[in-house]
């Protein structure tokens, strides 16, 4: 009776063992597939597939755009064809790589022929990611109305983050693609005329959302002729929100139920894949001891800090129970780690953790509305009648404009918040909190120039932000070692996930969790693989890039001014 029994089960484990060694053999081999890599025109008609690709590198960023490179041979004829723009029915080329179920769409920048000293001839084609087109498109105080019609003055939108950041996208592509006050791109063709709302002809769309179902921190959104990408980058980067840009391409599932959409449409979506500010937490840090930490981060009292709270692990997460049929991770419990040693996948480590600053955060400038105004009123009132009283009626207004120079902006000016999370004195004086007792002091935050206004509340917790402590790596490894990059299903995670690494010197066996902010997958005829860079890019930034960025930031800035 038993040696039935133990055959049995020798059969059945040997089944096991070949059920998952078929599958890992399966991924091993996808990984070694090269990337489908399709070229198109400026209308999306399919033109080739670059099958004889000497090399490429295609970079995924969070919430910015990546670069592409695409090197062919001279000879081939998509190279040719690149290169005779002349006999193109549309001067703009596009591109997607479809590898490991992510999809890398972009326009091409240029092409480039090179000979080498050697003799050797290629062209390159470099190529932006598709995110950039949202650095090309302006939020207008009021995008339902003529631009000679602009009021109010400022566009302002209140609600939950990944909401209000779509919509105000969504009303701005609905004045390009539909505007009643402009014309249409082609006049000659009646249906234009009435196609005021037509999403099937739009190259971009919004994935919809609802309003109900969202989870993230209530903002105040503002631009007075932003680009999108200005408006929105530093509520992605508080709120930790990913943009997907993904290409729709004939014979993929509908991006949802019902949607109209042509060929090559730009979906474009805001995704919560952090859980940062989910009341149900995810995991910050951790040791290899205790395994991932999980809390919840909300605001402090002053609506200006944001503290954390530990809470306790849950004790299972059901789509962890059968990783044969899905790969992927869940924001609220993350699992995937990369350990650091002699025999590990993490090829090359950095860490970086760079404190907070200041501790207090000034903006301003100008009184709150309606103060100088009231004190005007009331030195002009008081003064006309004690005017009245000399034979002088107009004293009050001559009065006013003498004082004015002097009590204007002088009353509600100014706003100050102090960090009650990283400074505190105690009974003793002492300072007890994270920055210690001697810390850099004040910090003046530009983009309000109103002091009690929403704009100065959104202005003061982006210098809190700014300021904030960072933690970032950056990790180099090897695919399937053990952990597959990849997206939809196909993959562990992708960009904006979340995963922690261990890296040899750091205390206590330290977890660095953070969200994978860039991705570079690059093949040459004998390598392949991905690049994984985690945490905060800025952090990792040379002093030269940090005052790149610097510059940026003023050129935005005085466009602003420009439109005041």
């Amino acid at each position: 009776m038993t040696a039935p029994v133990i055959d049995e089960v020798a059969v059945r484990l040997d089944e096991i063992w070949a059920d998952g060694d078929r599958r890992r053999q399966a991924r091993i081999d996808a990984r070694r597939k090269p990337p489908v890599i399709r070229l198109w025109d400026g209308n999306w008609h399919y033109v080739g597939q670059a099958a004889n690709a000497l090399e490429g590198e295609f970079q995924w960023k969070l919430n910015d755009t990546g670069a592409g490179r695409l090197r062919l041979p001279v000879d081939d004829w998509l190279a040719k064809w690149v290169l005779d723009y002349r006999k193109r029915e549309t001067k703009n080329v596009y591109i997607t790589v479809d590898k490991d179920g992510a999809r890398w769409g972009g326009c091409m920048q240029y092409p480039e022929l090179i000979k080498t000293e050697s003799g050797e001839r290629y062209v390159d084609i470099h190529f932006l990611h598709d995110y950039e087109k949202l650095k090309h498109l302006l939020v207008w105080p009021n995008p339902l109305t003529p631009a000679a019609v602009q009021f109010p003055r400022t566009f302002i939108l209140l609600g939950p983050a990944r909401w209000a950041l779509k919509t105000a996208l969504m009303l701005n592509l609905w004045r390009m693609q539909g505007s009643l006050w402009a014309l249409p791109d082609d006049p000659l063709h009646p249906e234009s005329w009435s196609d005021t709302f037509n999403p099937y002809q739009w190259p971009i769309q919004v994935a919809p959302g609802s309003i109900a179902g969202d989870s993230t921190p209530f903002t105040i959104l503002n631009s007075r002729m932003k680009y999108w990408h200005d408006m929105a980058a530093p509520k992605l980067s508080e709120y930790q929100l990913s943009v997907e840009c993904r290409r729709w391409l004939e014979g993929d599932p509908l991006p949802w139920p019902g949607a109209m959409v042509r060929n090559g449409c730009l979906i474009v979506d805001i995704v919560d894949k952090s859980s940062f500010w989910d009341p149900e937490g995810t995991s910050l840090f951790g040791n290899i001891k205790t395994g991932f930490i999980r809390s919840i981060q909300s605001l402090a009292g002053n609506n200006i800090d944001t503290q954390q709270t530990v809470i306790e692990n849950p004790n299972h997460e059901s789509a962890y129970s059968d990783l044969k049929e899905w790969l992927g991770t869940k924001p609220r419990a993350p699992y995937v780690l990369y350990r650091d040693g002699r025999l590990t996948g993490v090829e090359s480590a950095n860490y970086k953790h760079q404190p907070a600053t200041d501790v207090q955060f000034v903006s301003g400038g100008h009184s709150a509305p309606g103060v100088n105004e009231a004190i005007s009123s009331i030195i002009t009132l008081i003064g006309n009648y004690v005017g009245m009283l000399i034979g002088a009626p107009t004293m009050g207004v001559i009065a006013d404009t003498f004082l004015k120079p002097f009590y204007e902006d002088t009353i509600l000016a100014w706003v100050a918040v102090k960090s009650s999370i990283r400074a505190s004195e105690n009974e003793y004086g002492v300072n007890d909190r994270a920055l210690g007792w001697d810390h850099y002091l004040e910090y003046f935050v530009e983009g309000a120039d109103r002091a009690y206004t929403l704009a100065s509340l959104v202005a003061l917790r982006k210098g809190y932000w700014d300021t904030r402590e960072r933690v970032s790596h950056q990790i180099s490894v090897r695919d399937g070692a053990p952990w597959f990059v990849g997206d939809e299903g196909q993959g562990h995670f992708f960009l904006g996930d979340r995963i922690g690494s261990t890296i040899q010197g750091l205390p206590d066996d330290l977890i660095v969790v953070e969200q994978v902010s860039e991705l570079t997958y690059a093949f040459a005829r004998d390598s392949r693989g991905w690049k994984i860079t985690c945490g905060d890019l800025a952090s990792q930034h040379s002093p030269l890039e940090t005052v790149i960025s610097h510059v940026k930031e003023g050129a935005s800035a005085l466009h602003d001014l420009g439109v005041q």
